[in-house]
Parts: C-alpha cells; structure tokens; sequence
C-alpha cells in the first residue's frame, strides 16, 4: 500500500439518514399541482417562441428565460436540501402530454433552478437517455445503455438528476443509499477500514470516453486516476465510489496491485452496500417523476430490468450531470476527477475537458 505524508481528520458525516427515516419522512417528496405543470408549459412555450423555432434541442435555459412563478420557489428549497438536507428530492407528476422533444426541452427548463449542467459524452450532450440499447453483453457498456443490474455506485458530478419518462414489463427497481450512514457506521464499527477508504485507489477512466469507445493502451489519453473513496473538506463529505473501475484498473499494465487491506476494505465497504433491509431505500419510478440525487452523500443503483413488446413497456429515463452554485468544497485529492474542487464551481464533473471532441 502507499505510504501517505498525513492521516485525514475523520468525523461524522451530519448528512446521514436511514432507510426508515426517508420511508417514513414525505416532506422529500413533493407533487406537482395543476398549477405547476401550466407554469412548466408556458415557459416552454415562451422558451420555443423566443427562439422563433429554432432547432433548440441542446438549449440550456436560465431562469430568467423560463420563468416558474411558484415551482421555483419549491426548486429552491430542493437546491438547498440537496446540499444541506437528505441530498435526494423527488418531483412527481412533471407533465406527460408532451413530445419527447418538448420533455428534454422542458427538464432543462426544470434543471436551471437547481444547478448547471455539464457534458455527459465527448460530443457534449447534457441530457443522456437512460434505456436498453443493447449492450448488455459488451465488456465496454455503459450503465445507461442496458438492461443489467448496476452496483451501488456514485455519477461523475455533483448532482444527478433523472427524468422518468416510461417504466418497463418488470424490474429496474431504484436504490438509494446513504453514503454519509455507511461512512458513520464504518467509523463506529470499522476505523481502519474507513481510514484506507480514505487513502487513493487506482480508477480505471470509462470506455465511453474515448474515441472507438474503449480504453486501451492505443490512446494518449489517461487510462487511469487516482482518488480516495471518502474525502472529507470543512467537515463536508465527498464519495466516490464505482467498485468495478477500481477493479479494471489492476488490470492495466503499471498500475500497482491492491494490498490485501485494501482488497478487505473494499469487501467490507460492499459488504454494507449489499445489506438491503439496513442500508438500502427501494422505490419505482412512475412516468412523470423527476429524481434528483446529491452524489458526494447518496449512492444510487438499479435492478435489472425486462422491456415489453410495446413501446410503452420499455422503460427510458432521461439523465443530467448537474454542478451546483451551492456546492461543497472538495479535497484537493479529488482534483483528478472533479476538475476543480472549489465550492460552487460552475464546471465541475461531467466529461474532463482533456476528453471532449474539439470540433
């Protein structure tokens, strides 16, 4: 294991919750009224006519350019709580008699109360659909673009906000996780494990990123990064975790192997991950619902899911990677990933600038 010049002060993370507590709590969850959604189709009606119907699929609106009269003052609550509450918000009911054109348009709208949004893909896309295309059985897939079961995982921003726009036949059921509850329970009943989770690992960069679509030793780019699990700023906590990009990375030529403490560490980390009566919140997306997650303190994963014949049947989300105005501080140690680690950073997150297709 390498050796590190000074141990991290670890305390408490004031952001955990437990899977009763967000059950039995309903002030996270709010409904849209009828006079929400007429508010939402006016602005994107006046947003569509001020471009004078331009193609504007790619547009990120202000607030200024898509007014919400009364559901902005409900978003800005949400702002808030996600930094300094639960970290996770749920929006129901957003309107469902609109194209699927018009529904990106209008989420980006929704969006703009809550953070900016960054490039999910080297060709900067902001919003990414989350559906079965077929990649199950590839070794480069991306967890959006299949049916499978994902591990508890963290996204590559500050937060993740998802559009659901059909379910499917059956499965995809929505976990949630505490990130700040497993790191307090790790400090309470395994310091030592927690103290390596806060010393870097090697991280494998995703395939998607990459001209061809996977990372090999072809590429100049980096293959690799290296950052802790948990990282702690003026008692703020980050995680990052993704288990199956750490274990791809000691696969690459030159990346030093785990020692056996970290390898445990790992297994005792998912260990809790997998304890679903304790640590695990389960919950379907309905059409019309629109998730919002803080990355640094919620852990998300999915099951597997079955599409139907009917197009109705096959389930599609739409997904955005958010920065935050409101955001936390990070450690330097996350730099590698994040870009910059100032609180309140505009570009933070999404696809590194280094990987982005320049035109």
């Amino acid at each position: 294991m390498e050796k590190h010049s000074s141990n991290p002060i670890i305390q408490p993370s004031k952001e955990a919750w437990t899977v009763s507590e967000l059950a039995n709590d309903p002030a996270w969850v709010i409904s849209l009224t009828e006079t929400h959604q007429e508010e939402l189709k006016n602005a994107l009606a006046g947003m569509k006519e001020a471009n004078h119907g331009e193609n504007i699929e790619n547009v990120q609106p202000s607030k200024e350019e898509f007014p919400l009269p009364t559901l902005g003052i409900l978003l800005a609550k949400a702002h808030n709580d996600l930094e300094n509450g639960y970290g996770v918000r749920l929006f129901k009911n957003f309107p469902m008699d609109i194209s699927e054109n018009d529904h990106r348009l209008m989420f980006s709208g929704l969006l703009s109360y809550i953070g900016i949004s960054q490039p999910q893909t080297v060709y900067g896309e902001i919003l990414q659909p989350v559906q079965d295309e077929g990649q199950a059985k590839l070794d480069e897939r991306r967890g959006s673009k299949h049916n499978l079961g994902l591990p508890i995982h963290t996204d590559g921003c500050d937060v993740v906000g998802f559009l659901c726009r059909r379910t499917p036949l059956s499965g995809g059921h929505t976990i949630l996780v505490s990130a700040s509850a497993i790191h307090n329970e790790l400090l309470n009943s395994h310091p030592q494990v927690l103290k390596i989770l806060y010393q870097p690992f090697h991280q494998a960069w995703q395939d998607y990123m990459y001209p061809g679509g996977k990372n090999t030793e072809n590429t100049e780019l980096p293959r690799t990064w290296k950052a802790p699990v948990f990282s702690m700023q003026q008692g703020k906590l980050c995680t990052r975790y993704s288990r199956f990009y750490i274990d791809r990375a000691q696969d690459f030529p030159g990346i030093p192997q785990m020692s056996s403490e970290q390898i445990d560490a790992l297994d005792t980390l998912d260990g809790l991950l997998a304890d679903e009566e304790k640590w695990q919140y389960q919950r379907d997306f309905e059409p019309g619902d629109v998730l919002l997650l803080n990355n640094h303190i919620v852990l998300h994963s999915r099951t597997e899911f079955v599409n139907g014949d009917k197009l109705e049947d096959c389930r599609q989300l739409y997904r955005a990677w958010l920065s935050m105005p409101n955001s936390r501080p990070l450690a330097k140690s996350m730099a590698c990933f994040f870009g910059n680690v100032e609180a309140g950073a505009k570009r933070r997150g999404g696809v590194k600038d280094e990987f982005m297709l320049k035109s």
